[in-house]
Formats: structure tokens, C-alpha cells, sequence
């Protein structure tokens, strides 16, 4: 949180948004995170899979 929040005061705004989070989501978790056999099998990546993660939490977030 603290990430995403100077993001946000670098960039000007005094709120974080959803979009300073899928930004930074990859950075802070990829060394917190660990792919499972199944997902290692299918040839995804932990960055594309945070990626993927990321995209779906800004997209809902802009449909709210």
C-alpha cells in the first residue's frame, strides 16, 4: 500500500487508484508468489499470471 500510494502523491493525486495497484502489482508480488505444477505445465508465467490479475481488478473497477 504504502507502493501504490507514493505512486499515486508522484503522480499528483492524493487517492490511489486501481490503476496505481495493476501498475506496481507485478513488481511487489512476483518475489512473494509461486506458480503450482498445473499452471507451471501450462507455460504461464507468475508475471502474466499477476498481469492477467491485475487487468481483471481495473476492468471491474472501472465498471463499478
Amino acid at each position: 500500500m504504502l507502493a501504490v500510494r507514493a505512486e499515486a502523491l508522484l503522480d499528483g493525486r492524493l487517492v490511489p487508484g486501481p490503476q496505481d495497484v495493476a501498475r506496481l502489482a507485478v513488481p511487489v508480488l512476483e518475489h512473494r508468489m509461486a506458480l503450482g505444477f498445473a499452471a507451471r505445465a501450462r507455460g504461464e508465467t507468475l508475471p502474466a499470471v499477476i498481469a492477467r490479475v491485475a487487468e481483471h481488478v481495473t476492468r471491474a473497477e472501472a465498471a463499478a
